[in-house]
């Protein structure tokens, strides 16, 4: 747990978080990334590639099926399974990702709990519609309209990364629906060193945004431990079609998330749930020092980081991951 801060201290924190953000979104704004062809996402449409066909095996993996409906007119696409009558998990994806990045964690989590992942509006298989808002607390509000219509009460939430983010304001905007919250990797604030994929962006190179097939690897280069190469090389080519034909719609949603960036730090305070902060020590996405930023703002936060792992703690140490959660849900029981 964090120690209290006073208010000139939170207060001096929040400025300072504040201002790294917005010089953070004004060097995106600046290049060539921040730009979209509108008439190109008009036209862009999904198409089919083998990586389409494995769905479904990767939901029966995790204990789950496939479902459809419909909310804030967009068809969403989502995982249910596990134990229906037991603890509902809400599982949110990071960016340029989608609810299959939760097939192991899922199936470590299938026997004791009620499994929901959507591919959030604009990803994987859930609609895209270029002319619609996709910043964090719009896709907040999507999330609990969806676990409303299916009769979710309230979940224990877990975001990665950009799914992170949508977790926080959500915890904020709908506390009821949150029974305890884990923000895993997520975005949301700034760390104390800049990490190689903001280096990137600033540089006007989007690494989880790849042009073309070649350029995949670079994705899990980022975002994986380097001792995960070969986990690496086989997701880069199996998502490499799908990523690279994506590229337009992606750079898109990017921009919308950018733009969520501050409003998503100020609203950290609102947080009442129990909160875990769960990081890779080896995150090359969003330095592990941003941990220390979330505990500031949210009160009675909790932190874990985990040695030798990456951005994404879910594809890298499930088991353990599954373990961790575990824990965290049974701890704010007591």
């Amino acid at each position: 747990m964090n120690a209290p801060l006073t208010d000139s201290t939170a207060q001096q924190l929040a400025a300072h978080g504040v201002e790294a953000l917005a010089e953070m979104e004004a060097l995106y704004q600046a290049t060539p990334l921040a730009q979209s062809d509108m008439h190109a996402l008009r036209s862009w449409r999904p198409k089919a590639t083998l990586y389409q066909r494995l769905k479904p095996l990767l939901a029966l993996q995790a204990g789950s099926r496939i479902r459809q409906t419909i909310v804030d007119g967009h068809r969403l696409s989502y995982w249910e399974g596990g134990v229906h009558s037991a603890t509902p998990v809400v599982l949110l994806h990071g960016f340029g990702a989608s609810k299959e990045n939760w097939g192991f964690l899922g199936a470590h989590l299938k026997r004791h709990y009620r499994l929901l992942a959507p591919d959030l509006p604009g990803f994987g298989d859930s609609q895209f519609d270029p002319d619609c808002d996709y910043d964090c607390a719009t896709q907040a509000d999507r999330v609990a309209e969806w676990l409303r219509s299916i009769g979710v009460q309230r979940a224990q939430l877990v975001g990665s990364s950009m799914g992170g983010a949508i977790a926080a304001q959500l915890a904020a905007r709908h506390p009821a629906l949150v029974a305890g919250l884990c923000l895993m990797n997520a975005a949301g604030v700034p760390g104390k060193r800049v990490s190689l994929l903001e280096s990137g962006l600033a540089a006007g190179r989007n690494d989880l945004a790849p042009a073309t097939r070649g350029q995949t690897p670079r994705v899990f280069q980022i975002t994986l431990h380097h001792r995960q190469r070969w986990l690496g090389l086989m997701l880069s080519v199996l998502v490499a079609p799908e990523m690279s034909h994506r590229k337009p719609v992606n750079d898109f949603l990017f921009g919308h998330l950018v733009r969520s960036l501050i409003p998503t730090y100020q609203i950290l305070g609102d947080i009442s749930a129990p909160t875990l902060v769960l990081w890779g020590d080896s995150d090359q996405a969003l330095d592990v020092t941003c941990v220390d930023a979330f505990c500031e703002r949210i009160d009675q936060a909790r932190a874990m980081v985990l040695p030798g792992v990456g951005h994404l703690p879910m594809l890298e140490v499930p088991a353990l991951t599954a373990r961790v959660l575990g824990d965290f849900w049974q701890s704010a029981k007591e």
